[in-house]
């Protein structure tokens, strides 16, 4: 029973994940008017293969460090909210004074391209009368992006985590989550979104941070002997995490600093200091990350300092455990014989 539900998870996560990206590349044909980029959908189609592979083959076992099911569906999606954003960046260019007029018209019309999409799909569906711009559709797509990464890895096969260890990094995915978010509505200032290089800029360290939801670091925690009795093989393992750069904290440090808090860190200050945008906004997410990036290197050297320590009381345990050397069993036999010379 737990391994049917198991499997019915993971395959309504996969249909989640294809149906946003779906959704996303509809819009893109949508707004562009070029069906051309319908090949976008060519990742949902490897999510199928992929699906099949894990389910037949891996027995719906999790992955170690890394989630190709995340990534593939990053892959359709990521580019899809590229196109819409340089869509709406080049309209912007194009059409600055009649930018009121286009959003008024176009909403008239979304009622009809999910008319559209209802046709398309072949199924008879009564949907509402919605008024939504392109702008609404584009922000309702980037925000589920962040929903939908959540409710997938709470769906997906946990591994060897425990349903406890399972919520505090589903947490820690929410924080991450709106930490992105906000960083993504930096294209709510206006001198920002129609600067082309920061638009970009924007959208590559945006794609950048969301590669930290495709590695899979709290799988591959050790486990602590619980025996009495420790093997010669469990000493090894033992000393090699108890080094500091294996240990899982020490890299999930390291990748929230580089795939995040630094590059967020470093545009911030660039729109401050070159482009000249200060406003409040501005100000508080740069010291915020600033923060956030020292209390970080706090962490490493805790991490660093406790790992050391622990270490050192094992070695001073070890050697108080040691059996005596066979200098000192050399040194009781020594009497033996000398007794032996005497006699003879």
């Amino acid at each position: 029973m737990t391994k049917l539900l198991a499997t019915i998870k993971a395959i309504i996560t996969r249909i989640l994940f294809s149906a946003h990206g779906f959704i996303a590349i509809w819009q893109v044909t949508q707004n562009t008017r070029d069906p051309l980029y319908w090949c976008l959908c060519v990742p949902i189609g490897v999510l199928f293969f992929e699906a099949i592979f894990t389910l037949a083959i891996k027995k719906n076992q999790e992955w170690r460090w890394f989630c190709p099911s995340v990534f593939i569906y990053l892959s359709t999606i990521v580019p899809a909210i590229w196109l819409l954003e340089l869509d709406k960046l080049e309209k912007r260019s194009l059409f600055q004074d009649q930018m009121l007029n286009e959003t008024i018209n176009f909403a008239a019309t979304v009622g009809k391209d999910l008319k559209d999409l209802n046709k398309m799909l072949g199924v008879k569906i009564q949907l509402p009368e919605i008024q939504l711009n392109a702008d609404t559709w584009v922000t309702l797509i980037e925000q589920f992006l962040m929903l939908v990464l959540i409710i997938g890895r709470w769906m997906l096969p946990k591994g060897d985590l425990t349903r406890d260890q399972l919520s505090q990094l589903l947490l820690v995915y929410i924080g991450t989550a709106a930490d992105i978010i906000e960083f993504f509505d930096s294209f709510k200032d206006s001198k920002i979104a129609n600067e082309p290089v920061l638009v970009l800029l924007t959208l590559s360290i945006w794609s950048w941070s969301l590669l930290q939801f495709t590695i899979v670091l709290s799988a591959t925690r050790a486990r602590k002997p619980r025996g009495g009795g420790v093997g010669g093989g469990d000493d090894v393992t033992t000393h090699c995490c108890n080094i500091s750069c294996c240990n899982i904290d020490v890299w999930g440090i390291a990748l929230n600093i580089l795939l995040q808090d630094a590059p967020f860190l470093a545009f911030r200050l660039l729109i401050i200091v070159h482009y000249k945008i200060i406003t409040y906004m501005n100000i508080f997410f740069t010291c915020k990350n600033t923060l956030v990036i020292l209390l970080q290197l706090y962490r490493l050297y805790v991490v660093h300092s406790e790992n050391r320590k622990t270490a050192a009381s094992k070695r001073g345990t070890a050697r108080k455990e040691a059996p005596p050397s066979s200098a000192g069993r050399s040194g009781k036999a020594r009497p033996r014989k000398a007794t032996a010379g005497r006699r003879a």
